[in-house]
């Protein structure tokens, strides 16, 4: 099976070289998306692939994330950041991962990092499971900010971790938020990826809180502490539902 790494990248000459070094030994493919960055993003990123694209944001990363998706020819794809990097046993699992053939995705747990190596804990109250590796005719994201994966097939939770080095230590840097906020604000107006109902944004939420219960209890095995563990896996659930409802409707998605 040929792995393709997709990345999104702007202005991230301090960061890409990293990733770029992390995920190239394990991948046959890297497709780097470059937001027309004005430091030397995309010439370290021409050190490690021929696929490059410099391109303007198109105002939805659900749209650019899409795009990169288009722009692989690997029967899988592996999604990443220009700042973010996958400890050594997720990466050695890959090859295993997409060799078998029950699900049609794989989710792996996130870790922020801050400038001074500080690893957070879980900084949202509940740990955050993204997906990052997927068939890539199963894979298509949704949503301006803060996009969504949406997959047609089953996906499997890893208890393996990526880590996201940011650039800040509590919040968003100003500039970025107020950007952020304005993606949000004008979401309606803008292409959010796909075209989907509110009945399957509403479906899909129920089914991810089911699943991400289940994670918990059985992916990350707090089922061994008994009580207290289902208990945990309980709190973090209504957490996880209660931000992300929160989240689709602030940025105008429900």
């Amino acid at each position: 099976m040929i792995i393709t790494a997709c990345i999104l990248a702007k202005d991230e000459e301090r960061n890409i070289e990293k990733c770029l070094q992390n995920i190239a030994p394990y991948v046959d493919e890297i497709v780097v998306i470059d937001g027309c960055s004005k430091d030397r993003t995309a010439e370290i990123a021409r050190n490690y692939t021929n696929k490059v694209y410099r391109r303007e944001f198109s105002g939805s990363f659900a749209v650019e994330r899409n795009y990169s998706i288009e722009k692989a020819t690997g029967d899988w794809v592996f999604i990443m950041d220009a700042d973010e990097v996958c400890e050594n046993d997720l990466l050695v699992k890959l090859r295993d991962l997409v060799s078998q053939n029950k699900y049609a995705a794989c989710s792996f747990m996130k870790r922020e990092v801050l400038p001074n190596g500080v690893l957070l804990g879980f900084e949202c109250g509940y740990p955050q499971i993204n997906v990052k590796l997927a068939r890539r005719d199963k894979i298509r994201f949704y949503g301006a900010v803060h996009e969504r994966a949406i997959v047609s097939g089953k996906v499997k939770f890893v208890a393996k971790t990526v880590y996201h080095h940011r650039d800040y230590l509590v919040d968003y840097p100003k500039e970025k938020a107020e950007r952020f906020e304005e993606i949000a604000r004008t979401a309606k107006e803008r292409a959010q990826g796909l075209n989907l109902s509110r009945w399957f944004l509403l479906c899909r939420g129920m089914r991810l809180i089911n699943q991400y219960f289940f994670n918990m209890l059985i992916g990350l095995e707090l089922y061994k502490k008994g009580v207290r563990g289902v208990l945990s896996s309980f709190q973090y659930t209504m957490r996880f539902a209660f931000r992300g409802f929160s989240e689709y409707r602030r940025q105008g998605q429900l």
